[in-house]
């Protein structure tokens, strides 16, 4: 294989990792402002907050969207 059509090759995988990253972001920004954290609770509290653990496990799938790209 030549050093061009490897190189191509590389974008073209790196392009589909972008990819993937860009429509895990995208879902995470859709949940964010999702129902889940519109209005209040029936106890009167905010539903606006978002745990640790709810983050953390949206951005390992983001990371985890594309494993072989970085």
């Amino acid at each position: 294989m030549s050093y061009i059509v490897r190189l191509q090759s590389e974008v073209a995988r790196l392009q589909g990792a972008l990819c993937a990253k860009d429509e895990a972001l995208r879902a995470f920004r859709a949940h964010l402002t999702s129902e889940k954290f519109q209005g209040f609770e029936t106890d009167g509290s905010r539903k606006d907050w978002i745990a640790i653990r709810d983050v953390d496990a949206w951005l390992n799938h983001i990371i985890g969207a594309c494993p072989d790209c970085c």
